[in-house]
């Protein structure tokens, strides 16, 4: 997300807070924390936070990060790990920083990966839990 957005954000959030001020320092403050951030979910969360459950609390950067980070891959722990496993199935460079966010089309690619890595897990699982599987190859290679 860019300062704009940012600015865009704090100034729906003053619609409905008055006293959410929007001014340079917030802004940058605001962009230092959300720069990773996705503006689309940003405003969703920044809405959902004004028409939800919780409009009561102080609106702060917090809530956003908190609800981003819920609704998908964007904590800084999962970033991390998204990153070194895009670089162990070659995606991405290995000079790439381990915590920026991927592009979209690389954690649509990593997370595709992952499923059909999963469903491939599932399936021997599937194997493994039939009538006499596995084998049982009596003593072959024991030592009695």
């Amino acid at each position: 997300m860019n300062k704009t957005q940012v600015a865009q954000i704090l100034t729906i959030a003053s619609g409905f807070d008055r006293f959410i001020v929007v001014d340079r320092v917030t802004t940058e403050a605001w962009f230092m924390a959300l720069e990773q951030v996705n503006y689309d979910e940003a405003m969703a969360a920044t809405v959902g936070h004004f028409t939800g459950p919780i409009a009561k609390e102080v609106f702060s950067v917090r809530h956003i990060l908190n609800t981003v980070a819920d609704g998908g891959r964007n904590s800084a722990s999962a970033i991390e790990a998204d990153v070194r496993s895009a670089k162990a199935r070659g995606l991405i460079e290995k000079s790439w920083p381990s915590r920026n966010l991927l592009p979209p089309d690389i954690r649509d690619a990593l997370f595709t990966l992952r499923e059909f890595e999963r469903r491939q897990a599932t399936d021997r699982l599937a194997l493994d839990q039939g009538d006499g599987v596995p084998a049982d190859v009596g003593t072959v290679g024991r030592m009695l």
